[in-house]
């Protein structure tokens, strides 16, 4: 699991690549209890909807942050 704080990626391409290979993961995931075969590790399934959660919150200051920088610059 991936705490908010180490989450050390300044990149938004960064950021994308690791939630689309998050979303994947949890896309198998998901089929993989769909079809009913045992899984070792039920709380997986909540673990990595967290950490895309965390990546997306990170994102989302990266992108203000560079926003508010361009309109300071503007003035």
């Amino acid at each position: 699991m991936v705490k908010k704080k180490k989450v050390n990626v300044s990149e938004v391409s960064e950021l994308d690549t690791k939630i689309m290979q998050l979303k994947l993961e949890l896309a198998n995931f998901k089929g993989l209890l769909a079809s009913k075969t045992k899984s070792n590790n039920t709380s997986k399934k909540k673990e990595i909807k967290k950490e895309i959660a965390r990546h997306l919150t990170k994102k989302n200051d990266i992108l203000k942050k560079n926003k508010i920088k361009k309109v300071k610059i503007k003035k």
